[in-house]
């Protein structure tokens, strides 16, 4: 009996548990068992965290995992030693690993951010985030404006929800090093995002970062200082350190992910296979996979299928994914859409906001474990093929 084991419960950990589920089943045999690890029982649907909190933004697990028959381990993994996971509830030993760990928002080593600033990078700290925000007295107190650090999407789409929450009673300010928001989307872009904030009446500081937080404000790098309780953090992602359990150091990127072969194995590990947010492809010739769900649940898919296939000595299958799209949300000023790596805007306002939340709602939701396996496997299978 061979075994596969899935590290992680995010996009591309589910994914890559089911499609080698589905592969399996396409393969017609029962010589292998599947196990996802996750240290949640629920996928974090982590691209809407942005949005005023709730309980659907949590898919649970366990039902789909047991409709597809992979095994689910509720587990927090601690090391690696080859392919066998060290887990908080003992250890794994499989024939093949797929690590689908994920990422960590980095948060600024400035005084004051890690203690008393705020993130969205996990349901419970946006949890957090939504209790402080229903707290504040807007309109009476001067500390009840918010201000956001990082203007790229993240940022952009929590300031501008807040102002869609909040009304405007709310003073809200972002701050970034940049030159105007939004600028890694590019020119096609940027011009959409800067009348949006303009006309959400968001004050833009550009060209600045943060030097510290208080109990009373944030001072940023120019010297000026605003009077708040609420500094929110959007400041990029890093992947998860048990990277440097897989491969030599000297292999894993600035970010902390580890750059794969066109069959998602790590250089050097023909056993281990790595996705989503840990992992750097090509998804074409001349472009990388991004931290992003849009690349982590197609890569999920590659390296479940390819898990699989190599169990049974079969040909593995490249990963490629040349489709790229963005959907930015601006709150009430709608949303941009964009297709390709050049960002070509193909929907704005109220139009990219019913693109957003099909996207929100719909695409970025794993299978409904009711629907069945066997249409679980039918959806996923164009996709293994």
């Amino acid at each position: 009996m061979k075994k596969i084991g899935t590290v992680g419960g995010g996009f591309a950990g589910t994914w890559a548990a089911m499609s080698a589920a589905a592969t399996r089943a396409q393969q017609n045999t029962r010589d292998i068992e599947i196990t996802l690890i996750s240290a949640s029982e629920s996928l974090c649907i982590r691209p809407r965290l942005y949005e005023e909190i709730s309980e659907d933004m949590l898919a649970p697990l366990r039902p789909l995992t047991n409709e597809i028959e992979v095994d689910f381990s509720h587990a927090r993994v601690e090391k690696f030693v080859n392919t066998t996971v060290h887990t908080s509830e003992g250890a794994f030993e499989f024939d093949n690993v797929i690590l689908c760990a994920g990422s960590h928002m980095v948060m600024p080593d400035v005084a004051g951010a890690s203690e008393l600033g705020f993130s969205i990078d996990t349901y419970e700290e946006a949890k957090r985030l939504n209790t402080h925000v229903n707290s504040l007295n807007f309109g009476l107190d001067q500390q009840a404006c918010l201000v956001v650090v990082g203007a790229s999407f993240t940022g952009i789409e929590l300031v501008a929800g807040l102002r869609k929450r909040l009304g405007n009673a709310a003073r809200l300010i972002l701050v970034d090093r940049s030159d105007e928001p939004g600028e890694t989307l590019g020119t096609n872009v940027t011009p959409h995002v800067r009348n949006a904030l303009r006309d959400l009446n968001i004050e833009i500081h550009a060209n600045v970062g943060v030097d510290m937080v208080d109990q009373s404000g944030v001072v940023l790098t120019n010297g000026h200082r605003i009077e708040t309780s609420t500094v929110v953090f959007a400041t990029g992602l890093t992947a998860s350190k048990l990277t440097r359990n897989i491969t030599s150091s000297d292999l894993i990127e600035a970010d902390g992910r580890v750059e794969v072969d066109v069959m998602l194995r790590v250089p050097g590990r023909p056993n281990i296979f790595a996705a989503g947010d840990v992992a750097r492809a090509k998804t074409d010739p001349e472009h990388d996979t991004l931290m992003s769900c849009q690349h982590a649940m197609p890569m999920g898919v590659a390296a479940g299928r390819n898990a699989v296939l190599a169990c049974l000595d079969l040909a593995l299958r490249p990963y490629e994914q040349p489709f790229y799209a963005t959907c930015l949300d601006l709150g009430d000023a709608g949303a941009v859409f964009t297709q390709g790596w050049d960002h070509k805007v193909e929907k704005i306002g109220s139009e990219g906001a019913e693109m957003k939340t099909e996207i929100n709602t719909k695409w970025i939701y794993p299978p409904c474990p009711t629907i069945g396996r066997d249409r679980i496997f039918t959806m996923i299978a164009p996709k293994v093929n």
